[in-house]
């Protein structure tokens, strides 16, 4: 455990996470998803980090896995996070597998009207599925007093639906975006 702006941090080293869990995923999906999409946090280790892991590594590893000595060169990652990286599995199996079942309801893309080019990502919150709001130009008044903000993870996934679309680079920098839900969509453009 380390100790990050007064909290306490539990961490793991960011190679030992591509190691050991997200293997399968680096080797079939781009890197450009979880880089870009992933509100991921690395700090480099310490030195004193780097010989307490290798120590740990080396007399509780074992499994018959070779790994390789970490150093100061190294990064860590927030366990959190890692776990947070079920949207990686989310990734792989909706790109890989083409396998959407019991994952619809997380993120995907809903068509607003009749047009075939009129489909926005979404994503479920409590229930609500939440599309970006700047999909939406011109008609924003109205709903700009509905919107909320989604960030952190949430917004994820809506960054992988965005990167599927070919969305703009520059709304990968953002940190948060005004969403809004489906519900006052429909009401805006009834069918």
């Amino acid at each position: 455990m380390r100790i990050v702006y007064g909290k306490h941090f539990k961490y793991v080293a960011t190679r030992m996470a591509e190691y050991e869990v997200l293997e399968k995923y680096i080797i079939n999906i781009h890197s450009y998803v979880y880089t870009s999409c992933t509100p991921v946090i690395a700090y480099a280790i310490t030195e004193s980090e780097a010989k307490l892991l290798n120590y740990i590594n080396k007399e509780h590893y074992g499994n018959g896995k070779e790994f390789h000595l970490l150093a100061g060169k190294d990064y860590i990652v927030g366990l959190e996070d890692l776990h947070n990286f079920y949207l990686i599995d989310l990734c792989y199996k909706k790109l890989e597998r083409n396998n959407n079942s019991g994952f619809e309801d997380i993120c995907f893309f809903i068509r607003i009207d009749s047009n075939a080019h009129s489909c926005v990502p979404y994503y479920t919150q409590n229930g609500q599925k939440y599309l970006a709001l700047f999909y939406f130009e011109g008609d924003t008044e109205n709903l700009m007093q509905r919107a909320v903000q989604l960030e952190n993870w949430d917004l994820a996934y809506l960054k992988f639906c965005w990167k599927i679309q070919g969305v703009k680079d520059k709304f990968f920098a953002i940190d948060s975006c005004s969403v809004v839900g489906f519900d006052d969509i429909k009401n805006l453009y009834p069918p």
